[in-house]
């Protein structure tokens, strides 16, 4: 089971290798990193740990704290290093926060991104942490990783987050190596989905520190009960009826039962439309049919538009030089890495939103 080890406060006694960075999205290139540092860990015979910021640094994230959580734990990661990204925190200088870390974990190993900064006014960097590692007083190895590219560009935080402002989850999940999500609680929305427009739907709570995708109309599915669900989500208003709550809410074809007080993770697959105003009811009702009928492989269906025409691209993985092994101490343990982390924005927003109906 993964163990949370809160900076300064908890100990980890076990000999660990520790990959420093943000990791708000753990992205394409995250997963690459802990790859290749979960392979050294087995080597050298340490339990692999890796630092994040529970609430980010500043803005909000792709996935949440506890989302992360679960990425990490089925990636084999044994630990993560958990830090308050605060104004105490960002007074530490790189040095000082090394040292803080050996007071409390028994670091053998460290692995970063070429571009990690970290310690006051970001003044600590891989060379640093080689510089660190040189030190026979400190007793540990460093190795420096570099970028991966999808089309000619480096996966980052920020590129993510700059799809989910267009849509673009086609991009954005292979960007991630997964598919964007969202995991919340079932609770009670208007009423309207069964009763007045002949969809019932269920209202999922979106956690207030999550990055919010564009507002529309999206093709989803959901693991319930053992069973994979594909269905259309509204994220946003529902002018139709003059709501202008901002929910996510989703229609699951072909299920039926109570799911509130649930949590559910919904999967977004893609996006079909932007939200529209419909003269009535009935006139909703129709588009989502033809929504539906487009989820399910019609082509003659009205509903993916054209502005999201690029999003269908193939995102083509390439690899950066050899990444640069710095003072591996065990002989024979050299590796060529392949990726580096991006160490971007995250962050901590406002309350949750409410709920509505799919418009």
């Amino acid at each position: 089971m993964l163990k949370v080890v809160e900076y300064g406060k908890d100990e980890y006694d076990f000999p660990a290798l520790l990959v420093l960075g943000c990791f708000d999205a753990i992205h394409l290139g995250h997963r690459e990193l802990i790859k290749k540092a979960k392979l050294q860990a087995k080597i050298n015979g340490l339990d692999l740990g890796v630092m994040i910021f529970r609430d980010g640094k500043g803005g909000k994230l792709v996935y949440t704290f506890e989302e992360r959580l679960q990425i990490l734990e089925s990636l084999g990661v044994k630990f993560v290093l958990a830090i308050d990204f605060n104004e105490q925190f960002m007074e530490i200088s790189a040095l000082d926060f090394l040292h803080t870390i050996d007071d409390y974990i028994n670091v053998k190993a460290y692995m970063s991104g070429k571009d990690f900064r970290f310690g006051a006014k970001a003044k600590g960097k891989a060379s640093t942490l080689k510089s660190f590692a040189e030190d026979d007083e400190n007793g540990v190895w460093y190795m420096s990783v570099k970028d991966v590219l999808c089309d000619g560009e480096k996966v980052s935080t920020t590129l993510i987050k700059s799809c989910l402002d267009d849509g673009n989850v086609i991009k954005a999940n292979k960007l991630l190596d997964s598919r964007f999500n969202v995991t919340g609680e079932v609770v009670h929305g208007a009423g309207r989905g069964g009763e007045e427009v002949g969809f019932p739907t269920v209202n999922i709570f979106y956690p207030a520190e999550k990055y919010p995708l564009k507002r529309g109309v999206y093709k989803v599915t959901s693991l319930i009960d053992g069973v994979q669900y594909t269905g259309i989500a509204n994220y946003g208003t529902c002018p139709t009826f003059g709501d202008e709550r901002v929910a996510l809410e989703v229609y699951y074809e072909g299920f039926s039962g109570d799911l509130y007080g649930r949590t559910l993770t919904v999967c977004f697959e893609e996006y079909i439309r932007d939200i529209r105003t419909f003269a009535d009811a009935h006139e909703l009702a129709a588009q989502l049919e033809r929504d539906i009928a487009y989820i399910n492989g019609d082509a003659s269906a009205e509903s993916h538009e054209e502005q999201l025409a690029s999003s269908e691209a193939q995102c083509n993985v390439t690899e950066c030089t050899d990444a640069e092994v710095d003072g591996i101490d065990s002989a024979d343990n050299k590796t060529e890495s392949v990726t580096e982390q991006d160490n971007t924005d995250g962050g901590v927003q406002s309350e949750g939103t409410a709920v509505s109906e799919i418009d």
